[in-house]
């Protein structure tokens, strides 16, 4: 699958996307425990921070480190 964007890209996070806290960048992901999910009440702005081959990427959000799938977010042609 192809991702949206580049480590470093700024990304728009719309309204009602799931963001995942948990490592699923890596060849076994983790999830954290508890475990927490996000669904955004509003849209956000994203700095990408890791990016994996299975459509996942990290992105830094609002103080936290959240994954999710790169085809939920549009980067930012800035």
């Amino acid at each position: 699958m192809k991702t949206c964007c580049n480590i470093g890209d700024l990304v728009h996070i719309p309204q009602a996307v799931t963001l995942i806290d948990g490592d699923m960048i890596s060849a076994r992901p983790q999830l954290t425990i508890p475990f927490r999910l996000l669904e955004t009440k509003q849209p956000q702005i994203g700095v990408v921070t890791c990016v994996s081959r299975d459509g996942y990427i990290q992105v830094y959000s609002q103080g936290e480190y959240w994954s999710v799938l790169g085809d939920r977010v549009y980067r930012m042609n800035v």
